[in-house]
């Protein structure tokens, strides 16, 4: 079974394990720009390891936040996106 993620609930029955964090970023190269969608990637792919761990089937009523940062380069500042995201584990009853 796929686990996921979702920014809601379900109707399905199911048991909580724990509360699930992930931080992830993306940094500008030298001929592109900060790419959000990969850090964004990068944040749901640890929230499904974490709950994986714990046995679980899903990530429930997940919440995403971001910033944009500015980090020191070799030829100056460079743009840093940063998300950071929880939401609750869960196994699903039988």
């Amino acid at each position: 079974m796929a686990i996921y993620t979702s920014t809601t609930g379900t109707e399905k029955p199911y048991a909580v394990l724990d509360t699930v964090f992930a931080i992830d970023s993306h940094k500008a190269g030298f001929f592109s720009n900060a790419d959000p969608n990969k850090a964004f990637d990068g944040v749901k792919k640890q929230l499904v390891e974490k709950c994986a761990k714990l046995g679980g089937h899903a990530v429930l009523c997940c919440q995403f936040e971001y910033r944009n940062a500015v980090d020191s380069g070799l030829f100056g500042a460079k743009q840093v996106i940063e998300i950071f995201a929880y939401g609750t584990a869960v196994r699903f009853e039988e």
